[in-house]
Parts: structure tokens; sequence; C-alpha cells
């Protein structure tokens, strides 16, 4: 019973530790780019990774590391500055739009929980002019007619990146059609784990008080 109890106490905890863990990381392509002119922020003006349409496959792009278990990722709407009306969708969560009656406005957020670890799951595209229209996966591929589009990538710690869409509508790669903040964080522990792990080690604390009576 002793062994049982321990091993179920040592099984949570090592739940728990595990749930803390949540990060993100950029796979590339080998492609950077020297920004020299972002509208959305000064910051950005730097050289950032990026990848092309063309360089997007299904192996690269930003992907979360949630080993302990599911995680929850926030996407902040920074701002846009485009002729193109652009979009980022975020599956399983909403839409930001740039322009429009359901235009978003800088600090808009939305939350999705991801299960596993993968690539996140959102795009960034474009819908007007017809012309233009194309859309870029960050989970897939930049299609149709999307090879010039980009994102680009920029690292604030382990838990977060800016990233950035370029929709090449006038040949400049300002990286400022549209911008957003991604933040990931652990699912905690449910609190009935927490309870039971508290009632688990009770329990243990009794029986050895009982085995010295």
């Amino acid at each position: 019973m002793k062994r049982l109890l321990a091993g179920a106490i040592a099984l949570l905890i090592l739940s728990a530790v595990n749930a803390a863990a949540a990060t993100l990381n950029f796979v590339g392509a080998g492609q950077t780019h020297d920004v020299t002119r972002n509208d959305i922020q000064p910051a950005f003006n730097t050289e950032i990774d990026i990848i092309t349409g063309d360089q997007k496959t299904y192996s690269n792009g930003l992907f979360l590391d949630a080993s302990g278990g599911a995680a929850d990722v926030t996407y902040t709407f920074l701002g846009a500055e485009a002729g193109n009306r652009n979009f980022s969708a975020i599956f399983g969560g909403g839409t930001f739009f740039n322009r429009g009656g359901a235009a978003s406005t800088p600090g808009d957020q939305i939350t999705v929980r991801q299960e596993t670890s993968g690539l996140l799951d959102f795009a960034f595209g474009t819908y007007s002019p017809l012309r233009a229209i194309g859309v870029f996966f960050n989970d897939g591929l930049a299609y149709p007619g999307s090879s010039n589009f980009a994102m680009g990538f920029i690292q604030i710690d382990v838990n977060s990146f800016y990233v950035l869409f370029d929709d090449i509508a006038r040949g400049d790669r300002d990286f400022d059609d549209m911008a957003i903040r991604i933040d990931v964080a652990a699912v905690p522990i449910p609190a009935g784990g927490l309870l039971l792990l508290s009632a688990l080690a009770g329990a243990l604390v009794l029986r050895r008080k009982s085995n010295i009576a």
C-alpha cells in the first residue's frame, strides 16, 4: 500500500513538473532579411529570420514544445500597415483583420489551447484585391499564388515571439503588413489533481503513524 501511494504521489509530482514546460522554437529555412522600415514598431527594424512562401514546408515555422501536455497559446494583434485587406486566422480561435468593419484593434487577443507539441496552427493571408489573394500557413504551405508572401520571426524569450507578415504588394520587404505577438503558457495541473496529491500524501503520513504505533 505504501509503495502504491508513494508511486502515485511521485507520478502526480512528475506531472505537475512537466505541466510547467511549454516553449516556442523557430524552425527556419536559413533565410534572413534586414528590415529598415517597419511602421508598426521601430524595434522591428533589424535583421530577422524569415520564411518565404516558396520555402515554406510542413516542417518549418513556429513550433510549440509542450512536453508536459497542453499549452495555452495567446495571440495578440499588434497592428498593420497595408493597402491590401489582410487577415491572420487562428484556427479554433478566431481571426484578426486589418481593415473593414471587422478591423481588429491593437491589443486584441485570441487564446487557444494546443494539446500536443507541433507547429502552431495559424495563418496570414490576403483576401482583397482579387489579384493578391493568397494564404500562408504556419502549419503547412503557402498557397495559392503566395510564393512571394513571407513571415518574419523575432524571438522575445523562450515563451514568446513576434511574427510579422509581408504580403509584398508593392515589392517591398517591410514586414509591417500585419504583426502579432504569440505567447505560450503551460496548462497547470488541474485543481482536482492537486487535491488528490494532498489526500494521498495525508494517507501516506497516517499509514506511517499507524505502523509506528
